[in-house]
């Protein structure tokens, strides 16, 4: 009969009815397992704002002056760099817009005379 409980329990799967006092690893780890905190689940992070991003920024490049002064002048030289280079690209673009709007209202004045002086000549 006794053999009968025990099948059933271990089928169940409650503790053996015998000790309850669990494994040897149980034993030995579990009150580990009670004594740690319990540490809530990180939340997501909300993705930064431009105002946050750039503050990071300034304090990442305020860490690596403080370590490498050398690595933040290269760092700075570069980025000036990029940002002339950009500013030049958009000033060259602007330039290109403005050459082709005058020469647009060039071209169609051209055609307004060459069409004003096509009819002229056919009827001659």
């Amino acid at each position: 009969m006794n053999e009968k409980k025990k099948r059933s329990a271990k089928k169940k799967g409650k503790k053996n009815a015998s000790g309850g006092k669990g494994s040897l690893l149980t034993r030995l780890f579990g009150g580990l397992q009670k004594k740690r905190p319990k540490t809530s689940p990180k939340k997501k992070t909300k993705p930064l704002t431009p105002r946050q991003r750039s503050i990071a920024e300034i304090q990442q490049m305020a860490k690596i002056g403080q370590r490498d002064p050398e690595r933040l002048a290269q760092l700075l030289v570069t980025m000036l760099g990029k940002e002339r280079a950009k500013e030049e690209a958009d000033r060259q673009e602007f330039e290109q817009q403005v050459w082709n709007i005058v020469h647009r209202e060039d071209d169609k004045k051209a055609d307004a005379s060459d069409d004003g002086d096509a009819p002229a000549s056919k009827t001659t």
